[in-house]
């Protein structure tokens, strides 16, 4: 055990030891790159094997950002200075979004408003994993994770399917520029959009496997696995799927084991 960021209370420091820097920068640059020059490639008709390999080549990046700024935020940042880098950066993703990355602006490929899209997705995801990492910190038992995971995959099932969610995309609503975040496919900037939420959450997920000694690079990678699973399971099906399921999911068999391990092992007298 060692202490927590600049003196808050002992816990372990899961990501002591990655490279938070070099992925962090390594996410960002791949993400730039994805959302600035993919639009560019492509003959105007997108195949389901270009559709799902966009899916990839977004998803991925995001991925390798959101693990290191959690170590970046972990290693440096106590939870006051993480809430206000947090706010600081969803509002300069909101403020990225109003000024052109939002899906009107967004019909064909341009310098500024790719730029716009892409401060956009890249603050928020910032913002989410400063949001999820405060979370985080909260949690201290393998059974308060296991709720939170049955919690925000009902909510989110209710949301998409019958609740504010389903109201907001039936009717177009404004908003949706500032809670989804769009990222390119092969010819088109407008490809696909995730919520804020499921990066939110898929950092948490990360964050709480690591704060509670179980596996965060198994769990990463099969959240951004599940997050993929969902948006072509989408595709295939024609209409959109909550990825917030999928990433709870992907936690749960990720650490399954040792999970049910510390569940047991907490409840014996």
């Amino acid at each position: 055990m060692t202490g927590g960021p600049r003196g808050e209370r002992p816990r372990a420091a899961p990501f002591a030891a990655a490279p938070g820097l070099p992925l962090a920068v390594f996410g960002l640059v791949a993400l730039a790159a994805v959302v600035t020059l993919l639009p560019f490639l492509g003959d105007g008709s997108v195949t389901l094997l270009e559709q799902a390999l966009s899916y990839v080549l977004a998803v991925l990046p995001s991925g390798v950002l959101v693990y290191g700024l959690l170590a970046l935020f972990d290693t440096y940042l106590r939870t006051s200075r993480l809430l206000l880098l947090g706010a600081a950066a969803g509002a300069g993703g909101a403020l990225a979004a109003q000024l052109g990355g939002r899906s009107e602006d967004l019909g064909v490929p341009a310098a500024l408003p790719l730029v716009l899209l892409f401060l956009a997705d890249a603050l928020r995801v910032a913002a989410a994993a400063a949001l999820a990492l405060t979370l985080a910190r909260q949690v201290t038992s393998p059974g308060a994770a296991l709720l939170v995971a049955a919690a925000a995959s009902a909510s989110d099932l209710f949301s998409v399917f019958v609740g504010p969610t389903e109201a907001l995309v039936r009717e177009d609503a404004p908003i949706l520029d500032f809670l989804l975040l769009i990222f390119p496919t092969f010819g088109y900037p407008l490809g696909f959009a995730l919520g804020a939420a499921d990066f939110v959450f898929l950092a948490l997920f990360v964050a709480l496997a690591g704060y509670l000694a179980l596996n965060s690079l198994t769990t990463l990678f099969l959240g951004c696995v599940s997050v993929l699973l969902a948006l072509l399971a989408g595709l295939l099906l024609g209409t959109a799927l909550p990825a917030l399921p999928f990433i709870a999911l992907a936690f749960l068999a990720a650490n399954a084991p040792p999970l049910c391990r510390s569940f047991f092992a907490d409840r014996k007298p």
